[in-house]
């Protein structure tokens, strides 16, 4: 009761203000649940850059993404309960039961309920940078509004909530990447700088073979940005193999093409003819689509993208498998693909003027 008639006051501050006071600032990572407390009083600071800094893999497609999510969120409200803790391979991981209850810019509210898994890298073990403690994952789903009190906190079970401790870290994508790609591509400076961070995704899907009662592979995808120009942007990806403790470069199958023009400034195509495959490790304005598992790659062949080719690769069994492929290939001013694969299957027409 105590705590309904407190939202209550808050809440009507709130209608009567039009906006919420800051809270007092909390950084404080010394435990789990006060990280915890320490990413909503980011929140509702709008101190987005602090709250995204609190994860240890980005918790959205970027930090744009990130502020978009919140950009209606007008306060949050947490209580945390009592934590379980577990060590696994030089790293200490702690389960914190969480219910929150976020409010909108219009006063309505909702609530949420679930665990968040908090890391903590051993400190003996570190070198410079020193990894503070981070918040590896949060799964929070949705509740009834009555539900926000301490009594309906969920039980997190520390081994259950632990993660796949085989996974290589984003570290490790990293010195990966510096390593492999430090002629190849000009970003790997920014990466080594401690810019250029990777894209990171989680991948699980049934192997081949496997039997129904088996658990889901987990494999790991990096994404990282190769090199820039003016209209186009290479991108490197890496993906942990279904041990998920290796990491390979990916490369891509593209089609390879003979073009002949009726014109010197290749405006109008004579013919065009497949004859062949190349492998590419680098994609041209390439994004993860995370559901459907695919990578799906736009290229610019001049800035106007009236010449272009676009294709997207789908994850199967492992691996990911050229699906769809269009080429443009006349510089007319106008976007006029023509298809090459539908489902990855070839469905080119003989192209002869």
């Amino acid at each position: 009761m105590f705590l309904r008639i407190c939202f209550a006051i808050v809440f009507m501050a709130f209608a009567q203000t039009g906006a919420w006071a800051e809270d007092a600032y909390l950084d404080n990572r010394s435990s789990a649940e006060e990280l915890v407390r320490s990413l909503y009083n980011a929140v509702n600071n709008h101190d987005f850059a602090r709250a995204y800094d609190y994860f240890a893999s980005p918790p959205a497609k970027d930090f744009a993404a990130f502020q978009v999510g919140y950009e209606h969120t007008a306060r949050v409200d947490v209580i945390t309960g009592d934590v379980n803790g577990d060590g696994a391979a030089g790293s200490t991981y702690f389960s914190v039961p969480t219910i929150i209850k976020a409010t909108d810019d219009k006063g309505a509210a909702k609530v949420f309920m679930g665990c968040y898994t908090i890391r903590q890298v051993n400190g003996p073990i570190q070198e410079p940078p020193y990894h503070p403690m981070q918040i590896d994952k949060g799964a929070l789903k949705p509740a009834k509004l009555d539900d926000f009190n301490t009594y309906s906190l969920p039980k997190c079970d520390g081994a259950a909530s632990e993660p796949n401790n085989d996974l290589p870290t984003i570290d490790d994508a990293k010195a990966r990447f510096i390593a492999d790609q430090n002629v190849h591509c000009p970003k790997a400076q920014d990466t080594r700088a401690g810019l250029n961070e990777p894209q990171v995704y989680k991948i699980k899907y049934a192997q081949a073979g496997a039997a129904v009662n088996d658990p889901p592979t987990e494999v790991q995808l990096f994404s990282f940005v190769c090199m820039m120009a003016a209209y186009n942007e290479n991108e490197i990806f890496y993906l942990s193999d279904s041990s998920g403790k290796e990491l390979h470069l990916l490369s891509f199958a593209e089609p390879h093409f003979e073009f002949k023009y009726q014109d010197e400034e290749s405006r109008k195509l004579k013919s065009m003819k497949l004859d062949g495959f190349t492998a590419s490790i680098d994609l041209v304005n390439a994004e993860y689509d995370e559901k459907t598992n695919s990578i799906s790659s736009f290229s610019k062949w001049r800035g106007l993208a009236d010449a272009s080719s676009n294709g997207t690769w789908v994850f199967v069994d492992g691996q990911f498998v050229l699906k769809t492929y269009d080429v443009d290939p006349t510089y007319d001013d106008e976007q006029n693909s023509i298809s090459v694969f539908v489902n990855g299957q070839d469905v080119l027409k003989p192209v002869d003027n």
